[in-house]
């Protein structure tokens, strides 16, 4: 049975199928396995250590885990549909750039100088710009994908 998967071409079917799903997976299990300092709130506790804030990653690990779902049954479990892979590339690009207005406002809410802070990427931690950076090659693949640099998408 054909699914929106196979109208896609080959770059961009390996990228939504297996490597964005990684990377999703990946980020998700990094915002518990790591101490992001932007991830914690300081603490006056008996020992001083600071407590982690898990809402903020327990809110974007469930908007990963949505999102990857929601896409993995759009390519896979949909009958072909050219508009509906179109669309479903459009929510992507959109997730990415809610994916840096959640970045930069956790930042401007962890910094005392707010969305100074922001700007001043002198500071950024490696982790802080790999989240940051990374959206840009997500962008560019998804962007490509809807302008037919890989091939035209079937249907």
């Amino acid at each position: 049975m054909a699914t929106n998967a196979s109208l896609l071409p080959i770059i961009p079917r390996i990228f939504f199928l297996y490597l964005e799903p990684v990377a999703i997976t990946y980020g998700m299990i990094m915002n518990y396995a790591s101490r992001i300092p932007m991830l914690e709130l300081a603490s006056t506790t008996a020992k001083g250590l600071p407590i982690p804030t898990l809402s903020m990653p327990l809110m974007a690990d469930g908007y990963l885990f949505n999102m990857m779902l929601y896409g993995l049954i759009i390519l896979l479990a949909s009958p072909p549909n050219k508009r509906l892979v179109q669309l479903h590339i459009g929510v992507l690009i959109i997730a990415d750039f809610t994916h840096w207005a959640g970045l930069f406002m956790t930042i401007a809410e962890s910094d005392p100088r707010g969305w100074s802070a922001v700007f001043d990427t002198s500071d950024w931690s490696s982790e802080t710009w790999n989240l940051a950076t990374y959206p840009i090659q997500t962008l560019a693949i998804k962007f490509a994908t809807l302008a037919g640099v890989f091939g035209k998408i079937q249907g």
